[in-house]
């Protein structure tokens, strides 16, 4: 961005003066000048300080502004203009600079030649430095005062000051008044931010040094000065995100932003204010990646990834003309039927270069670049399309519905109904077919706008579903307003509803309370058998996940329409109370009864109110997707991690199109139906459609050989870690792995896993690829052969080095995800 002042135009008529001017005289034939008192005033200098050399203006003239200065001079005296102005800063007796504007007349001879300029100079600091809209400084305030933290950092290292970058992510609509100058959210979001800063109260440790400034569009920032820890800066900008989230009242309407902030901390060793701010820059740009609503520090590993996103960024724009988006299917079963009843779509994209890109990493680009309009609609006629043809030729899909996420930002684009309308007519598919699912954060970023837009829809035909339910930010109030046609349980639910009384509680809550409305509800994330035979109990309608089959490309998912789910669905009853002691827990079948179900549902919905209402519930504690919020980027058609366990003998022969490749089958015999493998626990996944998770990676299985045992794979050989100057495990698992980097390059080394955690040991001597991650730091999911261990703030991926005599890469992947998952059980 632009940091130097534009050009001002002539303000000034012939002989016009104002108070506080300071009056100079110039002859440009003897090159002598002549100050008045005022305008030696200006500079605080008395007059025998000053001599009547231009040398004694010009070298109090900032260094800045010395060279532009000298030219505008230049160029008033060669193009015959009468009068000139001229703005620059000048330093003042005490040290500081402040802005000063000459204006004047040109005095020319007979021959049109310039002999004089006289002219009157004036302060204008405020004028210059203030923004006019909000009455904040501007950015050269700004970068002023941000120069002269830098110097003080370099002269005293106990000195610390912060750079915080905001952009308060306006919502789409009229939030800008019409009459130009005049920005009420603008307003609004100046004073909140002043006040939150300057509070005692509600910011501790607030120092009169602390500045907030208008940037320009819609990004702020603040220069935290003296800070006696850097540490504060993070409490700071935290503070500053919760009081910007809260919403803005204008006109009578309610308006919630999505900010985004960056900060740049004094630690890098900064020598130019430039370079504070392109860090800051970079910070805030990753926020907006993260899906906004999101705070991010700047340091070098976040260069890196700018970089790559960079590159994303400008290849993503080809790769849907290029063919590299597909659509994976993921089924979606009735637990009543034991019949799949639908499919959820799923996008997914094949870098040439780079293999699969997670839909974490291209989605957020798309929908900030506005890419994700065309993607969104590709997505929607592609998905329309293959269900009308499985309809047309398969007797057993003509009732099906496909169901497809949508952006926040798609929602806003004017036609969008059009659009969706224009994408049914040209597939000739049925509205009721079509469900479009948004997420609750979806919905509450403008609950009038969305209730407007979902009833548009609905009035098509076409279905309405709230995705992730349970994750963000609703109220039952809400919920009951929203015109909706179902919901989908968030998988953090599913997840822990064979073992933990209060989920099966709050899900217990959800499906009641989804009958009482008349909604339908999906289970997402369903893995295991045990998970499912509670939800049969429960009453859930239908199901989707690993346990049924992963996403599937079009050739799998025909194939698992003609096979249909071999898993047996048995009736609610049967489930909870005949017969599966092991399944079901006795604590559970006993409440199941008729008069604890009554008590159960009652409790639950107390606690849904409590929770679920209140937003996050039982989510935040089970662990979210890291460094995301619930926001639009959730509401993408975007998959998360599920976890992978042991299927049933019911996998499709066919590769599934995004799931890591499996084992020739005559390698891996199916398990008889009567042995059930074991079904390890796994990560915290994030959704039932995206790549598997580290759980465990089933090897593919002959499905027409159902009695055969499977042969267990070879054990992988085991080494001890070299030394490196990270912390190993005491005792682990190690395996021989390649660490795969962003933009192709690879590291070898040893991936250990222990109960302490996770270990990459780098074979390379002095490499700073190493990294040590404790249990309960990191979240983990495969796909295409690659393990990706997702921290905080980072993803690593991995892939085996080579095959070993009797140990497959594939065999060696399963036994890695296998442990990886037991590590975290225990």
């Amino acid at each position: 961005m632009d940091w130097h002042p534009s050009s001002t135009p002539i303000a000034a008529r012939k002989g016009s003066r104002r108070d506080g001017e300071g009056l100079w005289e110039w002859n440009l034939v003897s090159d002598r000048i002549h100050f008045s008192p005022g305008w030696m005033s200006l500079v605080g200098c008395l007059d025998h300080e000053i001599g009547n050399t231009v040398d004694d203006w010009f070298k109090r003239v900032h260094a800045d502004d010395r060279t532009q200065l000298l030219a505008d001079i230049d160029v008033a005296r060669a193009n015959g203009a009468d009068a000139f102005e001229f703005r620059y800063r000048m330093r003042h007796k005490d040290g500081a600079y402040r802005w000063m504007c000459s204006r004047g007349l040109i005095v020319r001879n007979e021959r049109g030649e310039a002999v004089k300029l006289t002219g009157a100079q004036a302060d204008v600091t405020v004028e210059t430095v203030t923004d006019p809209v909000t009455g904040l400084p501007n950015g050269l305030l700004l970068q002023d005062r941000l120069a002269q933290s830098i110097a003080r950092a370099r002269r005293h290292t106990s000195f610390h000051f912060a750079l915080v970058l905001i952009e308060i992510g306006r919502p789409s609509g009229p939030t800008q008044a019409s009459r130009p100058g005049l920005d009420p959210l603008l307003n609004a979001a100046a004073r909140r931010l002043e006040t939150c800063l300057r509070s005692p109260d509600a910011m501790s440790g607030f120092r009169q040094t602390d500045l907030v400034a208008y940037v320009d569009g819609d990004l702020f920032a603040v220069l935290l000065d003296g800070l006696g820890d850097l540490g504060d800066a993070k409490v700071v900008a935290d503070r500053v995100l919760a009081e910007m989230l809260n919403p803005f009242t204008l006109s009578s309407r309610e308006v919630r932003l999505s900010p985004a902030i960056g900060v740049a901390l004094s630690a890098t060793g900064y020598a130019h204010p430039d370079e504070a701010l392109r860090d800051a820059e970079t910070a805030l740009h990753r926020a907006r990646v993260l899906g906004g609503s999101h705070c991010e520090v700047f340091d070098a590993e976040v260069l890196k990834s700018e970089q790559s996103v960079l590159q994303l960024e400008s290849e993503l724009e080809l790769a849907l003309e290029r063919g590299e988006l597909q659509l994976a299917y993921q089924p979606i079963v009735s637990l009543a039927a034991g019949e799949v009843v639908g499919f959820e779509a799923l996008v997914r994209w094949r870098h040439p270069v780079l293999g699969i890109v997670s839909p974490l990493d291209f989605i957020p680009i798309a929908e900030r670049n506005g890419l994700i309009v065309s993607i969104g609609r590709w997505i929607l006629q592609e998905a329309c399309t293959q269900l009308r043809a499985w309809q047309t030729s398969i007797p057993a899909a003509r009732e099906l519905w496909i169901s497809v996420n949508l952006s926040g930002v798609q929602m806003r684009e004017a036609d969008f109904i059009a659009g969706v309308e224009e994408v049914l007519r040209r597939s000739d598919l049925q509205a009721r077919h079509l469900v479009l699912e948004i997420t609750e954060g979806v919905a509450m970023d403008n609950p009038v706008a969305v209730t407007t837009l979902l009833m548009r829809l609905r009035a098509t035909g076409i279905r309405i579903s709230v995705d992730d339910f349970g994750t963000g930010y609703s109220s039952l109030a809400y919920l009951r307003q929203f015109p909706v046609d179902g919901l989908k349980i968030d998988q953090s639910f599913v997840r822990g509803i064979a073992h933990d009384k209060g989920t099966v509680a709050i899900v217990t809550s959800i499906v009641a309370m989804a009958k009482e409305l008349g909604l339908s509800v999906v289970a997402e994330g369903v893995e295991k058998d045990n998970q499912l035979d509670v939800l049969q109990s429960l009453g859930c309608e239908s199901a989707q996940g690993y346990l049924f089959a992963p996403p599937l490309d079009a050739a799998g998912a025909e194939d698992f329409l003609n096979t249909g789910p071999i898993r047996g669905v048995e009736s609610p009853t049967q489930a909870a109370m005949a017969g599966h002691e092991g399944r079901v827990p006795q604590w559970l079948a006993a409440t199941l009864s008729r008069a604890g179900r009554e008590v159960l549902v009652t409790g639950a919905v107390l606690v849904v109110l409590l929770s679920v209402g209140a937003g996050a519930l039982f989510y935040r504690a089970e662990g979210t997707r890291a460094g995301t919020t619930p926001s639009d980027t959730q509401a993408v058609t975007s998959e998360k991690p599920p976890a992978v366990i042991s299927q049933k003998p019911t996998v499709p022969s066919e590769k599934p199109l995004a799931v890591a490749e499996k084992a020739p089958a005559s390698a891996v015999k199916a398990p008889a139906l009567s042995e059930k493998p074991p079904a390890p626990s796994g990560g915290a996944p994030v959704s039932s459609g995206d790549t598997p998770k580290a759980a465990s990676l089933s090897p593919a299985r002959d499905v027409t050989s159902p009695s055969s045992v499977p042969a267990p794979p070879p054990p992988v050989a085991t080494k001890p870690a070299p030394s490196a100057s990270i912390a190993t495990p005491v005792s682990g698992t190690s395996f021989d792995v390649l660490h795969l980097h962003r933009l192709g390059k690879k590291c070898r080394g040893r991936l250990i896993v222990s109960r302490a955690g996770v270990s990459f040991v780098p074979d390379k001597k002095g490499s700073d690829d190493a990294v040590t991650l404790k249990a309960g730091e990191f979240v983990q999911s495969v796909d295409e052969k690659v393990l990706t261990i997702r921290s905080a703030n980072k993803d690593y991926r991995f892939t085996i080095a080579a095959a070993t005599p009797g140990n497959s890469v594939d065999t060696q992947l399963a036994k890695l995800t296998d442990t990886l998952a037991h590590s975290r059980d225990k």
